[in-house]
């Protein structure tokens, strides 16, 4: 019987062979110093608004009872989930 043992070899392997040889170097990234200017510039920016309230009290309670809304609605999902609950009840 003839054995069936194949030897697969791509062209990308002598490539990569070839590329051992080199090196790269990265001397910094570009537009680094544009990246450091946009850095600078949004720290001031943050200080402008610091004493600036993130949300009022209207806010904050039309967010808790949205928040208690739908921690009702898991908890009565949850308990169909598990069954507590009859489906005659939903």
């Amino acid at each position: 019987m003839a054995s069936n043992d194949c030897n697969f070899s791509s062209s990308s392997d002598s490539e990569v062979a070839e590329m051992e040889d080199y090196e790269l170097e990265v001397e910094g990234l570009p537009n680094s110093g544009f990246i450091a200017d946009i850095a600078s510039n949004e720290e001031g920016n943050l200080e402008a608004y610091a004493d600036d309230l993130l949300a009022d009290e209207e806010w904050l309670k039309l967010y808790e009872n949205k928040r208690k809304e739908e921690e009702a609605l898991e908890k009565t999902l949850q308990k169909r989930l598990n069954g507590a609950e009859n489906v005659r009840d939903w």
